[in-house]
């Protein structure tokens, strides 16, 4: 393989890796120091993540993407965005319920819990992502340019050496820049997160509030499922976070809007900044 990868494009797998951290610790750091949130639940939402996007979610997506299938659904592209997002909806937002109804059940006099709840699940997701790209990248990228690229294609073959090849030729022409795009994705993820977990806590806190819950599930889904359906397609990338941020817009309104109709008043005006 000839061809290297600039420096410029270590610079922005750098700025990854920052932003990574920067995130979950800016978030934490801003809800601790300014509204006096628990530390607990940005913890709680760290792990609910970890538990139920990473382990049940993708235990389940072995399940029924193994043998090929997974190469079947990408085949299209519609089906694809509906199976993923519903699976992520499903799973993050019935996380967010559990962990509201019991772990944080003693919670439920400060409703600033949703919102550490949400910096810690969408901070942690965020982190997760954007760090493990990163790494992959840096990884590869200094194999490249020391020459050391056998060392992974020589013990693949077909499909596997075909999409290896393709990464790696991907990072000697990517300009630099795209290789930190991710940073602008997780800005609406975050806001995102931080806004289901306000529309399911009030789901779990409030009985008459059920409806709340499905809701965040349906949304979740429909978001995700755009936005994968066009990732599937192919269409240009502006589009897509285009499309994502006047999406997120929406449903921080409608959080915004039901905080506002049940949220305890001394909370209310803090809370009100933050989403917006």
């Amino acid at each position: 393989m000839t061809g290297s990868v600039p420096a410029l494009s270590f610079v922005a797998m750098g700025i990854s890796i920052l932003f990574a951290v920067a995130i979950p610790v800016g978030l934490f750091i801003f809800y601790r120091k300014k509204y006096n949130c628990q530390i607990k639940p940005f913890f709680i939402g760290c792990g609910v993540f970890i538990i139920f996007a990473l382990v049940l979610e993708g235990a389940l997506h072995a399940i029924i993407l193994g043998g090929g299938r997974a190469q079947a659904l990408m085949a299209k592209p519609l089906l694809y965005g509906l199976y993923g997002g519903f699976m992520a909806g499903l799973f993050e937002e019935t996380g967010r319920f559990v962990a509201f109804k019991t772990i944080l059940k003693k919670t439920q006099d400060d409703d600033t819990t949703s919102l550490m709840y949400g910096a810690g699940h969408g901070g942690f997701e965020a982190f997760y992502l954007l760090f493990a790209v990163a790494i992959t990248n840096i990884v590869l990228s200094v194999m490249i340019n020391t020459g050391n690229t056998a060392l992974i294609t020589e013990s693949l073959s077909g499909d596997k050496l075909a999409t290896m090849e393709q990464t790696l030729s991907t990072l000697i022409s990517a300009k630099p820049l795209s290789l930190a795009a991710g940073v602008i994705e997780r800005i609406p993820a975050v806001a995102l997160h931080i806004s289901f977990s306000v529309l399911v806590w009030f789901s779990a806190k409030n009985k008459d509030k059920w409806y709340f819950y499905p809701i965040a599930l349906i949304i979740h889904f429909a978001v995700d499922a755009v936005v994968a359906t066009l990732a599937m397609m192919k269409i240009n990338a502006v589009i897509i976070e285009a499309s994502l941020y006047v999406l997120t817009a929406a449903v921080v309104v409608l959080a915004v809007a039901v905080w506002k109709k049940n949220a305890e008043q001394k909370e209310c005006s803090a809370t009100e900044s933050v989403i917006k």
